[in-house]
């Protein structure tokens, strides 16, 4: 049975950056050597009388007594209660907003939309109203490749809004079609074999544009409507308020406030640490790090990209097997930044995604536990973004 839903549920599909992974063989031994490890140390702590949580067990005396049979082992196995593997997860940037008013908002449409939609069909059913309202960051392609695959994408039943800035939606219709039914001879097959003919389901744009920004007409055929990200979108009881970020290609954060609850996501960004404090690029770096402050002030829930630690960015240490180099400029902040950050506002619970691909399974779990002693340090609630991890506002 589904838990219901107070304000918000948000559920974290990919939090990984610029490329999906997977662990390789070191990587995957490493893993399994852990999870070993914790198994064999409950089970002589109990043969011990050291675990102080639990008397010996049935399923114990059973396996002692000579039992061994697969059953019986697996019995005790699930008697032990052991805690899955920490998985980082290896799908690029996508998020699943559920309201208590039943709408659901997508944030970005990396790899991991594919697993989302899916679970999207099986929540609708035989569903008549079928919506989902995507929120695009930016036009980069681990924020896109999952959508031409997505199951939502070919079902006729459903409509799609697909919000955000003219190049996230030119990114989406240039290969696809979606929204000018129309794609170029010289394009169709070189990305995907997939466009508009095939993807069943019906695709509204909706434009979000800044008033400080030149008007354009380019956009006059991706999108049904054009919204000005000076005032909030409102659905239903929901209001969302799109604003700009520092990264390489226009890109957008966006908040999300319903009921009494509220999330902020911001992926790809970058607090710039240049030593000229005249360079127009720092300049704008920033003016976003302080827009989203602002804007951020007091939320319940923060994403935030937090791809490198500061010596990482400065060029001093690798990550990973990776030479060091400079990655100013890269559009990425370190996750020395996203602490400051939630301390100076009042953030209750802060998740730091977007991880590096060349950040290994242990480094990522050694940075976790330093994060994990931080928050008894300080009080912060602050680790690093798991896939499938689901948190209820």
């Amino acid at each position: 049975m589904t838990e219901e839903i107070d304000n918000m549920r948000v559920r974290f599909y990919g939090v990984q950056g610029s490329d999906a992974i997977y662990p390789d063989c070191r990587e995957r031994a490493s893993i399994h050597d852990l999870d070993r490890d914790r198994l064999l140390r409950k089970v002589f702590d109990e043969i011990a009388g050291r675990d102080h949580g639990r008397t010996s067990s049935p399923e114990l005396a059973k396996l002692l007594e000579g039992d061994c049979t697969p059953e019986a082992i697996e019995a005790y196995r699930r008697s032990l209660q052991l805690e899955l593997p920490v998985s980082y997860g290896g799908w690029t940037t996508c998020v699943h907003v559920e309201t208590s008013e039943g709408n659901d908002i997508v944030l970005d449409c990396g790899t991991g939309f594919r697993n989302c939609a899916v679970d999207l069909q099986e929540k609708w059913g035989d569903a008549k109203k079928r919506q989902l309202f995507i929120l695009g960051s930016h036009s980069h392609i681990d924020h896109t490749i999952g959508f031409d695959q997505a199951a939502v994408c070919h079902d006729p039943r459903n409509l799609i809004h697909v919000v955000g800035n003219e190049q996230f939606l030119t990114a989406l219709d240039r290969n696809l079609g979606v929204f000018t039914q129309h794609v170029s001879d010289s394009v169709v097959g070189v990305q995907t074999p997939l466009h508009f003919e095939m993807m069943a389901a019906t695709f509204e744009g909706t434009l979000i544009v800044h008033d400080y920004a030149p008007k354009s007409t380019r956009h006059e055929r991706l999108a049904a409507q054009t919204f000005s990200s000076s005032r909030p979108l409102k659905l239903g009881k929901t209001s969302i308020r799109a604003f700009e970020v520092y990264h390489p290609a226009p890109c957008l954060a966006y908040r999300v406030d319903h009921g009494n609850k509220s999330f902020v996501f911001c992926t790809d960004h970058e607090l710039r640490h240049g030593n000229d404090a005249n360079d127009p690029q720092q300049k704008a770096s920033l003016i976003a790090e302080q827009r989203l402050r602002e804007i951020a002030a007091d939320a319940d829930l923060l994403y935030r990209d937090g791809q490198f630690q500061r010596p990482e960015y400065d060029g001093e240490v690798g990550i990973g097997r990776s030479a060091p180099l400079s990655r100013m400029d890269w559009g990425h902040s370190c996750i020395e930044d996203i602490l400051e950050m939630a301390a100076e506002c009042r953030i209750n619970e802060t998740l730091i995604g977007h991880h590096d691909p060349s950040r290994t399974w242990q480094e990522r779990s050694q940075l976790d536990e330093r994060l994990a002693q931080h928050q008894q340090d300080t009080g912060q609630a602050v680790r690093l973004a798991r896939a499938e991890t689901v948190v209820n506002l």
